[in-house]
């Protein structure tokens, strides 16, 4: 392929990141489902863990699918999963309709996750791509927050002329549509399938011997723990962190000729749009980390840190300064890690079940977010306060077992 072929491909990765992320109604879910739908933190708590029960059950499933009868088919299924979500999102007035729209969500999720990253690491392996690969990746992430940022600041104006919040779902609709276009147009090598016809049995025996990998695998099992449970710990704990900012603000009035309700509609754009500016710079630029520093230490460290700002968080609840510092460092963090574990991830995977990998990593995360969405929800209603001390305390637990363990994981596992 030449430089200009290449180019394009590499670009039409970033795109799908970028279109994928055009959720605008995200940065608005926590505060719709809270301050319109009228939900506790327990419900919304329930909620999440329902979503994340369904990734977790379709994950291996889905991995499978993926390997055997094609990545851009897998893709194609998704899409009308999400967008069959954000329908029911929509027309939702009864807890149950909140509940089928996030089952839709959840099936969304386990569909595509992993198996983009997949096509890309085939991309790479086909045209012989390798010193690259963390650079690449995180140019791709790069242009998802990009995608995020972009949809924070347009859903602010939505949000304020549309009519409700709701509304948001639908606009969402459009460029999924665009993402699922996009996806078909890529390289048909990207869509190779193991199997032409769907066989049960065999498909039983396949999804067996991917979970078998994964878990007889030293280097793929350490690896895969080590990536689901700093991702399931991010996953778990950031949408308790924006109505702190949130109620902080409230007495703070940016636009005199907004409602306060509108101006908070503001301020959660706002905020959003910067974190995911910050992300993208910070996913753009972590191949430099990377380069410079071994990466056993970058993932202990990546514990400490986010440890020891959840136990500062707990004591200052009240700034609004500490809070939103707390926030953003928590996304610079999470984006250092994610390319680096992506591809430490796919250099120790067999290529024939790299997506099927990353499922299962996918499945690992979202089981511990069914685990303790719940009980962090129930905590949350309880005390702000201790719910991050809490959470601290376990991150600090993380860095301590793996610094403790550190030799004897080298000797068995290196990185």
């Amino acid at each position: 392929m030449d430089t200009k072929k290449h180019k394009i491909q590499i670009f039409k990765f970033g795109m799908y990141g970028f279109l994928k992320n055009l959720m605008f109604f995200e940065p608005y879910l926590l505060y719709y489902f809270i301050s319109i739908a009228g939900l506790s933190f327990l419900q919304v708590g329930v909620l999440y863990s329902i979503r994340e029960i369904i990734i977790y059950i379709f994950e291996i499933p889905s991995g499978v699918i993926a390997d055997r009868y094609g990545k851009k088919t897998e893709l194609f299924i998704c899409f009308l999963f999400y967008i069959s979500s954000f329908l029911i999102f929509f027309i939702a007035g009864a807890y149950y309709m909140f509940i089928i729209g996030m089952f839709l969500f959840g099936l969304g999720e386990a569909f595509r996750s992993g198996t983009h990253k997949a096509m890309i690491m085939q991309y790479m392996d086909h045209n012989d791509i390798k010193a690259a690969k963390v650079k690449i990746y995180g140019g791709t992430r790069s242009m998802s927050m990009l995608g995020s940022m972009t949809m924070s600041l347009i859903s602010i104006v939505f949000v304020i002329w549309l009519p409700e919040v709701r509304y948001l779902f639908l606009l969402s609709i459009i460029p999924f549509i665009l993402d699922l276009l996009l996806v078909m147009s890529y390289p048909k090598y990207l869509n190779k399938a193991e199997s032409t016809g769907f066989n049960l049995k065999e498909f039983i025996v396949e999804s067996y011997r991917s979970v078998k990998y994964c878990f007889t695998d030293k280097k793929v099992r350490r690896l895969l723990f080590e990536s689901a449970s700093f991702q399931g710990g991010f996953k778990s704990i950031k949408d308790y962190i924006q109505p702190i900012i949130l109620s902080i603000t409230m007495s703070v009035v940016l636009f005199s000729s907004l409602s306060a309700d509108d101006n908070l509609k503001v301020y959660i754009g706002i905020i959003y749009a910067f974190i995911y500016l910050v992300s993208s710079i910070t996913s753009k630029n972590a191949h430099k980390v990377v380069e410079r520093h071994d990466d056993r230490s970058i993932l202990n460290i990546t514990w400490l840190i986010s440890g020891a700002i959840m136990l500062v968080l707990s004591f200052f609840l009240h700034s609004l300064l500490v809070v939103f510092l707390v926030f953003v460092l928590f996304y610079v963090i999470l984006n250092i890690r994610r390319p680096l574990m992506v591809d430490l991830i796919g250099e120790a995977t067999d290529p024939t079940r790299r997506a099927s990998v990353m499922s299962v990593e996918s499945q690992l995360t979202s089981l511990l977010i069914a685990i303790f969405a719940p009980i962090l929800g129930f905590i949350a209603d309880y005390s702000m306060r201790l719910l991050f001390i809490v959470v601290s305390s376990i991150m600090m637990l993380f860095f301590i077992y793996n610094v403790f363990f550190k030799d004897r994981m080298r000797k068995t596992t290196s990185l």
